[in-house]
């Protein structure tokens, strides 16, 4: 692919060799969504070094990572190894935010002048704010990059070269990702998402699935009941339910899936199953679980990372999301391959324009609108996916 028109692209020359930063949230889902754009930015100008700095504020696994300010050989537990897979990126960074705030005083300020030194001394050209925070916006001036590309708006906006005026909540934040890499100069020729697995985790994953007991054709279905809090977990009566039909009706094996952070929502639907299903905890790794669901026929789960781990490993997914939360993260076509079940009942604890995330009385899981998705609905969807699954 050839360079951008160096016309629209400011300061930036079609025949310079140029060092690119992004600066990226580090939720599974993010990063995943984030692999379109960096891609068009490595295809558009072949010669750059790209590097990904990605603020974490969750690791996936629970081990401490190596300090605040960690490099590629210390993310081993961490989503950090979307991007460190991934052939379009040079270099990743991480901060670990949760351990930066726990730091005060000469601690803190020492850690802050770390991260500031390695950004100075990268010398970069360009640096691409995908999350409209001041801190990314202080970073990114700190650096001494001549182009600073990021969201119209904020405090700190006022530290930009170039903004976008398009928001997240408008085109989803996969296109929202790619608008930015627009406004840098890359060209988008591509939405699809993309995940590496690498073969020392593909090894691991076959030990794992091997160990779990699992058929080695495809007639398995992975569920990952887990998501970022209980409001947004579909019950697990209904995935118990949506189990129990996979298992007697259409003669399917069940994975019950997810890390640490899933355990509870995974014991509850395992507890509530007439027939227990396989269960395989991912442990420290995001590669693990690709592996699973790379020999799943289908993902079913809520809105959440694995949900768009299985669209990038090209494997069918169903995803529950809540009334209004759609808007950001239901960014891929509505089909067989990345369905999507959106609740538009009237909800009786929220307003009718946005949601509460409200859990009724005396539940555990999940909010008024996702427990307003049918179970019956779920299944047909399942059905019509397994269908073409051989037997």
């Amino acid at each position: 692919m050839k360079d951008a028109d160096p016309g629209t692209q400011g300061d930036v020359s079609a025949g310079k060799s140029r060092r690119v930063l992004c600066i990226a949230e580090g939720q599974l889902g993010d990063l995943l969504l984030l692999t379109p754009a960096v891609r068009a930015v490595k295809e558009s100008f072949p010669s750059s070094f790209l590097s990904v700095l990605v603020l974490q504020r969750r690791r996936y696994d629970v081990a401490p990572a190596a300090g605040v300010f960690s490099s590629p050989a210390s993310l081993a537990g961490s989503t950090s190894v979307v991007l460190r897979n991934d052939q379009h990126v040079d270099d990743v960074k991480e901060i670990d935010r949760s351990r930066l705030r726990e730091l005060s005083g000469f601690r803190r300020l020492r850690s802050e002048f770390e991260i500031v030194r390695w950004l100075r001394r990268q010398k970069f050209d360009t640096v691409i704010c995908t999350f409209p925070e001041d801190r990314f916006f202080l970073w990114a001036f700190a650096s001494g990059a001549r182009k600073r590309v990021g969201e119209a708006g904020g405090k700190l906006a006022a530290l930009l070269t170039h903004k976008i005026v398009v928001r997240r909540r408008e085109v989803g934040v996969l296109r929202y990702y790619c608008a930015l890499a627009e406004a840098a100069g890359a060209r988008i020729t591509s939405y699809a998402t993309t995940y590496t697995l690498s073969p020392s985790a593909e090894t691991r994953a076959e030990q794992t699935w091997r160990e779990a007991g699992l058929e080695t054709s495809r007639r398995v279905v992975a569920i990952h009941p887990g998501a970022s809090g209980p409001h947004r977990v579909w019950p697990p009566e209904n995935f118990a339910a949506v189990i129990g039909y996979l298992q007697s009706q259409k003669g399917f094996q069940v994975v019950l899936c997810g890390s640490a952070f899933d355990a509870e929502a995974v014991e509850e639907v395992k507890r509530l199953c007439a027939v227990a299903p396989r269960v395989i905890m991912t442990g420290d790794g995001v590669d693990i679980l690709a592996g699973v669901l790379r020999r799943s026929a289908l993902l079913i789960s809520n809105d959440s990372g694995p949900r768009h781990l299985a669209v990038a490993l090209g494997v069918p997914s169903i995803a529950f999301f809540p009334k209004f939360g759609d808007l950001e993260w239901k960014v891929y076509d509505d089909d067989l391959a990345a369905g999507g079940f959106v609740s538009r009942e009237p909800c009786p604890a929220c307003p009718p324009d946005s949601c509460r995330n409200v859990i009724p009385p005396g539940a555990r899981f999940g909010s008024y609108c996702l427990r307003a998705l049918p179970v019956d609905q779920v299944i047909g969807r399942a059905a019509e996916l397994l269908d073409r699954v051989p037997a």
